[in-house]
C-alpha cells in the first residue's frame, strides 16, 4: 500500500512524500476502496501550502476526492458494495492520493461502471459546486444572463455546460486569449478578455441584458464592474480568490439602492450541513451527466504516484490545457487516449 504523506506545510517539493504502508482492512463502519483515479486541486496545493480552510494535523494523508472500486466491506456497512464503484466524497477525511483507502461508508457514492473514471474521479468537487452555485438564486429561469470571472477553469467549464442545460446564457472572463479560445470551444455565449476598459467592454457584449447572478472565484475591481451589470435583487457569489486581491462593490449604489447581495460559498461547507440523501441526489445527478456525456473536463496529464513531484509540479503551472490526476492500475493513461475531451482548464 503506498500513498502521499505531507510532512509539514510548505513547498510541496520539500513537504509532501510517497510513503509505504502497512496492508489495510476496513473497520466496522467502513469500506477498503482500491483507487482508480484521484485529481490534484488547486485546494489541495492550497492545504498542502497552509492556506486552505482546513488544516489537518501532521502527518496527513492528502488527496480529496477519486473513484475506485470497493474491495472490503466492515460488518457495519453495506455487503452488496463489495466490487462496486464509488466516488469518494471530499470530506477531507480520508486521502486519495493512494492506492487504496479506507474511507468511512457514508463518504461515498455509488456509481455505475459505464463512464469514464477519470471524469469520474473529479466530480467531488468542482462538478457540485458548478451544480451548487447555479441553485443559489431563487429565480434564475431560461434566458437569463450570468457572469463569471476564470471562466477557464473546471469549475467554469462545468458551469457553462450546465448553464447551457438549463436555458441560461453565460458572459465568461478570462485573462488572456488561449483561455478564451476555450471558452468559447466549450460554448460560453460571450467571452470578454478583461482589458483597461472593462466596463466598456461588458456594454458591447451584453447588448442591453442585465445579470441575474456573478459567479467570482478571482476577485478584484472587475467584480464591482459586473455587479454594477445585475439586475435588481441580484447576486454575486465568491467562491474562490484567485487573484489575490480585495472584492469591494458599491454600497451606495450596488448592494442600497439595488438590493445586490454579496455571499461566500464553501462546497466543504454545503457537505457538512447537507442531508445524506440531498448529497448522493445531487452526485447521482451529476454522475448521470458525466456517463452520458454530458459534462466533461479536458484531461492535461495523468502520473503514476510514484510521479508524484513531476504531478504536483505540473499542477502548480498556470498554462495547462486541462485537469492533472494521479490514476491507478488499469487507469495509468495518457492524455493521448483521451481525443474526445476537447474542452477543459486547469
Amino acid at each position: 500500500m503506498n500513498a502521499l504523506r505531507l510532512n509539514g506545510f510548505g513547498d510541496p517539493a520539500k513537504v509532501v512524500a510517497l510513503v509505504p504502508g502497512p496492508e489495510l482492512h476496513a473497520g466496522y463502519d467502513e469500506l477498503l476502496v482500491a483507487l482508480e483515479a484521484a485529481p490534484v486541486h488547486p485546494s489541495d496545493l492550497h492545504l498542502i501550502r497552509g492556506f486552505y480552510g482546513v488544516r489537518p494535523g501532521l502527518p496527513a494523508p492528502l488527496g480529496a476526492e477519486g473513484v475506485g472500486r470497493v474491495v472490503e466491506v466492515g460488518p457495519g456497512a453495506d455487503q452488496d458494495l463489495v466490487g462496486r464503484r464509488v466516488v469518494i466524497l471530499p470530506t477531507y477525511e480520508q486521502g486519495t492520493w493512494a492506492d487504496h483507502a479506507v474511507v468511512a461508508a457514508d463518504n461515498v457514492v455509488a456509481v455505475g461502471d459505464d463512464a469514464d473514471a477519470l471524469q469520474l474521479a473529479m466530480i467531488g468537487v468542482n462538478p457540485l459546486t458548478a451544480l451548487l452555485l447555479l441553485r443559489l438564486p431563487e429565480h434564475l429561469s431560461q434566458g437569463d444572463w450570468i457572469a463569471q470571472t476564470g471562466a477557464n477553469s473546471a469549475v467554469g467549464q462545468y458551469v457553462i455546460k450546465l448553464a447551457k442545460l438549463a436555458g441560461v446564457k453565460t458572459l465568461n472572463l478570462v485573462r488572456r486569449e488561449p483561455a478564451a479560445a476555450q471558452v468559447t470551444a466549450a460554448g460560453g455565449d460571450r467571452v470578454i478578455v478583461v482589458g483597461d476598459d472593462l466596463p466598456r467592454q461588458l456594454e458591447r457584449a451584453l447588448e442591453g441584458h442585465e445579470l441575474a447572478l456573478v459567479l467570482d472565484s478571482i476577485g478584484g475591481p472587475s467584480v464591482a464592474d459586473l455587479a454594477h451589470r445585475l439586475r435588481f435583487g441580484g447576486k454575486v457569489v465568491s467562491f474562490g480568490a484567485l487573484g489575490g486581491q480585495p472584492t469591494a462593490l458599491s454600497v451606495r449604489h450596488d448592494l442600497i439602492y439595488r438590493h445586490v447581495s454579496h455571499h461566500g460559498f464553501w462546497t466543504f461547507n454545503w457537505l457538512r450541513q447537507a442531508s445524506s440523501e440531498d448529497i448522493n441526489a445531487r452526485y447521482r445527478e451529476i454522475a448521470g451527466l458525466v456517463t452520458s456525456g454530458e459534462l466533461a473536463v479536458e484531461i492535461d496529464q495523468t502520473y503514476p504516484l510514484e510521479h508524484y513531484a513531476e504531478a504536483l509540479e505540473r499542477a502548480e503551472q498556470y498554462q495547462r490545457s486541462g485537469k492533472v490526476l494521479f490514476t491507478f492500475g488499469d487507469e495509468r493513461v495518457t492524455r493521448e487516449r483521451l481525443p474526445h475531451l476537447t474542452s477543459g482548464s486547469p
